[in-house]
């Protein structure tokens, strides 16, 4: 029956380990100032799989009084299964606003996420780390832009009430003008669960550089507090939902950042 489930829908997540906390707020104290740079990832994934239809949506939208940052956004838009209890596939639509101009379709994503570790349920003990795999492709959609793929270590760690989450990502980009370089940057999530619908934290988003020339000064690096939690909708449906106002402290930062998920559940 679950096989069936997931035919007919199939036609649209943290806490660091301390030892990644301390590199991150390491990688926050050693900043400087730099130039213009690209927009470090926003979404810290969790390594954990479950058997579920995913629908929704995720994004940022910037805010600077430099017009060439202020209105910058990013989203992507799909749906995801989890096929198993350790593979989970999705494909996303891009959209891309840069200063000035209009939101528009930019290509599109297939990704998936492994799990390495299996998933301990509540009332047993956690594993010292939750590790998962990232793996993922871009497609432009006009064609002329270069592909991308990613590829990422997930952690996750869960410790009383609360939830770690942290993403080593890099990737590379292939075809057409591409510069052949690869590039390196982070995601970290740490929550406080109060309810399951309730739970405040810190979100940090931030790129390396390439690989082999780490400048943490010229690359955008952002980091805020945030709420995220699960809201009952009907039996077996939860919209989960990650707000966040993130602080850029690098040059080529835009100064504030709204940072937003919403995903509708579904566990069969």
């Amino acid at each position: 029956m679950a096989g069936d489930n997931i035919a007919s829908i199939a036609l649209g997540i943290l806490k660091v380990p301390h030892f990644l906390v301390g590199l991150m707020v390491g990688a926050l104290l050693l900043s400087e100032q730099g130039l213009a740079a690209e927009a470090p990832p926003f979404r810290a994934w969790w390594p954990i799989v479950n058997q579920e239809v995913e629908v929704g949506g995720r994004g940022f939208h910037a805010f600077d009084s430099d017009e060439n940052k202020d209105g910058e956004q990013k989203q992507k838009r799909g749906f995801g299964v989890g096929f198993t209890d350790w593979l989970f596939l999705e494909l996303e639509a891009i959209y891309v606003r840069k200063p000035g101009q209009n939101l528009d379709l930019n290509g599109y994503e297939l990704g998936s996420r492994i799990e390495l570790t299996e998933t301990k349920a509540f009332n047993e003990a956690p594993n010292l780390v939750d590790v998962g795999l990232l793996l993922g492709i871009s497609v432009p959609d006009n064609g002329a832009d270069p592909y991308e793929i990613e590829s990422g270590l997930l952690l996750y760690k869960r410790a009383g009430p609360w939830r770690m989450t942290g993403n080593l990502l890099f990737e590379k980009e292939f075809g057409n003008s591409s510069s052949g370089d690869v590039e390196t940057g982070y995601a970290g999530q740490v929550r406080y669960r109060l309810t399951p619908s309730i739970q405040p934290g810190v979100e940090l988003f931030g790129r390396f550089g390439v690989l082999g020339d780490i400048s943490l000064s010229e690359e955008q690096q952002k980091v805020g507090p945030g709420v995220f939690g699960f809201l009952e909708v009907a039996e077996d449906i939860s919209l989960k939902y990650e707000l966040s106002w993130l602080f850029g402290y690098t040059s080529p930062t835009p100064k504030h950042s709204l940072k937003w998920l919403f995903e509708f559940e579904y566990k069969y």
